[in-house]
């Protein structure tokens, strides 16, 4: 016997009935939730959406329910259909509930560490906003006590942000063009080497990360190659490929540039061996290092020697220092004491020795007072050394100021430095002539005196002050032209263009719709509007403001890490450190509080405070 073939029609969803009618919610008393048919009486769940299956289930209830007609039928599908969604909220509040206090507890703990507070400062603020609640909004006690911040949740929270934030590094390292590094190495308070490594790197849209990749401790050695291992796992974790590496900025130590086994060397054999057709990535000395060893070439040791002296003879002692601030009082002068001298922060320098130079006379009288030896503020040569070192140190922390900040090109950079250089050649002139015009404390002092005297003898600290520019600047030096580049690339003689650059730079030059978009927005941000048929200047752009200036972002760090592991806090871990230091530095890239909310198992603080 033969099969039958099945037929060749067949019923379609529609005939059955199997799509939810509206009507049938006032005709039986049911509603689709979530794809699902809900009798809106009992609460049950009608297996398959026909109106068979509906009708058959409403028979159930068909006796008490068809009593409702017209208008009360249509109030009793409101109020059946209210009453479900009342059972609904009563199991999803919690869980929102619940929800919102594990957000709460993450934003609280990024706020804690942006601070730097300690992670037990977590219940103390818990408290603070039980507090205000009972107070200001007693039914939303529970709520706040709802939140989670004791030490190891705090803790947690930190981690799993600082965690979120690298993550989010590893997935924009992909479309990376160009990247550059700044290494610096500091020891903390548990006497454990510290290595920060700062990240800038430009994407093919031209936006700008400037981010900390890591604090790596070092618990051995630091050489070179302790430094090159931390700093090239550190490469591979990120998914950063020395093909696009553009620069690394370090402080010129030893161990970062050593000629054999130094970190410089190590890297740049290492990118040799992966990347053969690679040009070698810039090494650059932090520019601001450089400018501070510039300086120590004007040797006024004499003038820094007495100063620090007699401020140390004031300020070392409690009664000297009261006594001192007495007597500045009862002679109504301006200022209420003199700032503590030192030498490893140089911007201190010229601020101490200007509150220095316009207290002379004060400090004279109160030494002489005390029996101490103040000839040195009597004598001629001596002040006019003294007034020599505060405006030239003035106008070297004027520099160093502009050189410092964050997210600085670095063409900007050395164009500060290039213009300093300008100002010490007018200077040297100037002072050549006996013309003090940019030398205002030494020119006061000059009026001021009943004898002449000259300054043409400090032409020659401003002349090895310009030698000492000239030689320390050399490795920017050799980027002049890559940099002129950059910012005038419409201006630029086309035979100081790199040969594989030269055929996009004549395009360039010849289209004045793009000159007038430079002209308009600036170098910086010109490039980012360059058609990417010039991929190759494109690329040269990324590289150059990719470059790191100075390990800036390396000092402040070292500020932060002292600051957060403190000798009352030098049990902090290095994982905790890093993560703390991690969400403070944070530039561009914010935490994703909402996925880390996600992936979060609901759970709120089982303590009642």
């Amino acid at each position: 016997m033969s099969l039958s073939k099945p037929s060749g029609s067949k019923r379609k969803i529609t005939d059955e009935h199997r799509i939810f009618q509206e009507k049938w919610e006032l005709e039986f008393f049911c509603c689709e939730v979530k794809e699902k048919i809900i009798c809106l009486i009992c609460n049950s769940t009608i297996g398959v959406s026909k109106l068979y299956n509906i009708k058959r289930h409403y028979e159930q209830h068909k006796t008490k329910f068809d009593q409702y007609e017209g208008l009360l039928r249509r109030e009793k599908l409101k109020e059946l259909k209210s009453k479900l969604k009342n059972q609904q909220l009563m199991f999803t509040r919690p869980m929102q509930e619940n929800e919102s206090a594990v957000r709460a507890s993450y934003a609280l703990s990024e706020m804690i560490a942006k601070h730097s507070k300690p992670f037990t400062e977590g219940e103390f603020v818990k408290q603070c906003l039980v507090k205000a609640a009972e107070i200001v909004s007693p039914g939303s006690v529970k709520a706040f006590q709802n939140i989670s911040l004791s030490r190891n949740t705090v803790a947690e929270r930190i981690t799993d942000i600082a965690g979120n934030l690298s993550d989010q590094m590893k997935t924009k390292a992909i479309s990376f063009t160009a990247f550059s590094i700044a290494c610096d190495e500091s020891t903390d308070v548990c006497g454990v080497a510290q290595l920060a490594v700062f990240l800038r790197a430009v994407d093919e849209e031209f936006n700008i990360y400037e981010e900390l990749l890591e604090l790596v401790p070092l618990h051995d050695t630091t050489t070179g190659e302790d430094i090159f291992n931390a700093v090239y796992e550190l490469l591979q974790k990120y998914n950063l490929q020395l093909s696009q590496l553009s620069s690394v900025a370090t402080d010129g130590a030893p161990s970062m540039t050593g000629v054999n086994n130094g970190f410089i060397k190590l890297l740049q054999m290492k990118t040799r061996e992966l990347c053969r057709d690679k040009p070698d990535f810039h090494h650059i000395h932090c520019i601001i290092h450089q400018e501070v060893l510039c300086s120590k070439v004007i040797k006024m040791e004499r003038v820094l020697k007495a100063v620090k002296k007699t401020i140390n003879f004031i300020r070392s002692r409690g009664l000297n220092q009261r006594q001192f601030t007495d007597f500045l009082r009862d002679l109504e002068s301006e200022y209420c004491g003199l700032p503590y001298y030192t030498e490893v922060r140089w911007l201190s320098c010229s601020s101490v020795l200007d509150r220095f130079w316009k207290l002379k006379e004060e400090v004279r009288l109160f030494m002489e007072v005390k029996g101490q030896d103040a000839s040195l503020l009597s004598d001629q040569d001596f002040l006019q050394d003294l007034s020599f070192m505060v405006d030239i140190t003035k106008h070297l922390t004027e520099l160093n100021l502009k050189l410092q900040g964050a997210n600085q090109i670095i063409t900007n950079m050395y164009d500060q430095v290039k213009a300093f250089k300008c100002k010490l050649m007018l200077w040297e002139k100037q002072l050549e002539t006996d013309n003090l015009s940019h030398f205002p404390t030494c020119d006061v002092f000059k009026k001021s005196r009943s004898f002449p005297i000259s300054y043409i003898k400090y032409a020659e600290k401003i002349r090895s002050l310009m030698t000492e520019f000239e030689q320390r600047f050399k490795d920017f030096k050799l980027q002049e032209n890559n940099f002129a580049l950059f910012t005038g690339i419409f201006s630029i003689d086309i035979d100081k263009v790199p040969s594989h650059l030269q055929m996009e730079v004549i395009e360039i030059q010849c289209q004045a719709h793009l000159k007038q978009k430079f002209d308009d927005v600036g170098a910086q941000d010109f490039y980012k509007y360059l058609p990417v048929q010039y991929q190759h200047v494109r690329k040269f752009a990324c590289e150059i403001i990719s470059m790191f200036g100075s390990t800036y972002q390396c000092e402040q760090l070292f500020s932060l890490m002292k600051g957060n592991k403190s000798p009352a806090r030098s049990r902090l871990t290095n994982t905790h450190l890093n993560a703390v230091l991690k969400i403070i530095s944070t530039n561009k890239v914010t935490p994703e509080i909402d996925n880390l909310v996600k992936n979060k198992i609901f759970q709120i603080s089982g303590k009642k405070l």
